[in-house]
């Protein structure tokens, strides 16, 4: 059991030693995917008398897949600023419209830069859970080459 925790600490040490050189998407997503494999491994685990295991293993499968997904999410966005260095990112619109931009105005501003999204399923929950207007989002979906 002492074993198992010593393992478990030391996974998460080299979990959050990895997040400095990550980009904001590949932070949120294994810390997302992080919590979300520790519960469900913990409550796995816990119908075999094992929840503590379960939640270490759930904890570090989860960082590596929401990690995954968010580094692709991160390499698409710089690709897209090499492309066309005016891009407006994300992470950028989000901010807009936590700041209460009006959603034609954040379309003025996608199409004055000519930038194109290639949005996954995840990117677009992302957006609707930070508030960015379904007008914003289908013209964005719209603008994919």
């Amino acid at each position: 059991m002492t074993k198992n925790l010593v393992c478990i600490f030391l996974a998460a040490g080299l979990i959050a030693a990895g997040c400095e050189s990550m980009g904001a998407k590949t932070k949120t997503g294994a810390v997302a995917g992080g919590l979300l494999g520790a519960a469900a491994g913990g409550i796995i685990g816990h119908q075999s008398g094992h929840g503590l295991e379960g939640a270490g293993i759930g904890a570090a499968v989860g960082a590596l897949g929401g990690g995954l997904v968010g580094n692709a999410m991160d390499q698409n966005e710089q690709t897209q600023m090499e492309v066309n260095p005016n891009y407006i990112s994300i992470v950028s619109i989000v901010d807009m419209a936590g700041k209460g931009v009006p959603d034609d105005v954040i379309i003025g501003e996608i199409q004055r830069t000519g930038s194109v999204y290639q949005l996954t399923s995840e990117t677009i929950t992302y957006l609707k859970n930070n508030k960015v207007g379904d007008k914003v989002i289908d013209y964005m979906l719209a603008s994919t080459r």
